[in-house]
């Protein structure tokens, strides 16, 4: 996708870049967020290998049989989500279907639920967090520049971070089964975080972005995508992939989109359902939430953009309960 919308920025020119490079990236960054509210980051510092290790205890985690995974579900303290648990699409179409994904999620202020079937599971995954929290870091900094805002723009809400990580699995259609009418592996949504880091693998059911007008009309724009897993509809595309420079993916959610006061957008897209011409296709991704403290009061421009609660923590628990099937 050489003609995409979504930049490319390397993290090592803020680093170590003189004036005018850095104000190269940040141009590039904001023009990114501008039109799809997604961006790739290179020079990001965090392990392929222990991306890699996490992988290998995830897919231990998640091959584990039903009954046994079950004693590990997610009761608001991480853990593991089955089949039919959440409808990302639900938020705007309460008639979405259920998502076929698999998530094991983690939470700051817990102790995590650790498989002990799966022992290589907790050291990658506490050391990817340790990884992620400095990078979020980073990131908010750049974004506060991006918008000529002081250094601590964001990261002055930092102290009691509710992050989320989840890695998402998604099984083949030999695991799921044909998806039905509208079904995807994740519907079409919009996060509803600050922001979120993705590391993905590429397929052909794969992540999509809206590149188009973002009224969200057309939120559960299946069509033909959700029985042949082709994608097609209007405005749809194949997020880039980059794996030769090893980049991440970083897109903003409702709460990035008010912090800049609409200049911004929360990124649409959507994970496109397992393919017919690929029954034995499985991915999986490691997805990083970052919010500030659940106290922390919502930014100026809420309201002109439809949210009207007090506080973070209330949006994201009023969020969150959207999509819950189970």
């Amino acid at each position: 996708m050489s003609n995409s919308p979504i930049g490319l920025v390397d993290l090592g020119s803020w680093r170590s870049g003189d004036a005018e490079e850095r104000r190269r990236l940040l141009a590039r960054l904001d023009a990114s967020l501008r039109a799809t509210g997604f961006v790739m980051v290179t020079g990001h510092g965090v392990d392929p290998a222990l991306r890699a290790a996490v992988r290998d205890g995830a897919g231990a985690a998640f091959g584990l049989p039903p009954s046994v995974k079950d004693g590990y579900r997610n009761v608001g303290n991480g853990g593991w989500t089955g089949p039919g648990g959440i409808s990302a699409g639900a938020i705007q179409d309460a008639a979405s279907p259920p998502d076929l994904v698999e998530l094991w999620s983690f939470y700051p202020h817990h102790p995590g639920v650790w498989p002990a079937e799966a022992p290589a599971l907790r050291e990658p995954v506490e050391e990817y967090l340790r990884q992620m929290r400095r990078l979020s870091l980073e990131l908010l900094e750049v974004l506060a520049a991006a918008l000529g805002e002081p250094a601590d723009f964001l990261t002055r809400y930092d102290a009691d971070a509710a992050w989320q990580c989840t890695i998402n699995w998604y099984g083949s259609r030999q695991h799921t089964g044909a998806p039905r009418p509208g079904q995807f592996r994740l519907g079409a949504h919009q996060d509803w975080d600050l922001m979120a880091v993705l590391d993905r693998q590429h397929g052909l059911g794969c992540l999509q972005v809206r590149t188009g007008p973002s009224d969200g009309g057309d939120a559960g724009d299946a069509g033909d995508a959700a029985g042949t897993g082709d994608g097609s509809g209007a405005g749809w595309e194949d997020a880039p992939y980059h794996p030769d420079v090893d980049a991440l993916t970083v897109n903003l959610g409702e709460l990035g989109a008010m912090w800049s006061s609409g200049r911004w957008q929360a990124g649409w897209h959507r994970v496109l359902p397992p393919p017919a011409n690929a029954p034995a296709e499985e991915l999986m991704s490691l997805v990083w939430f970052y919010n500030p403290g659940p106290d922390t009061p919502m930014p100026p421009a809420a309201a002109a953009q439809g949210a009207h609660n007090a506080t973070v923590g209330e949006f994201l628990d009023e969020r969150l309960q959207a999509i819950l099937l189970s």
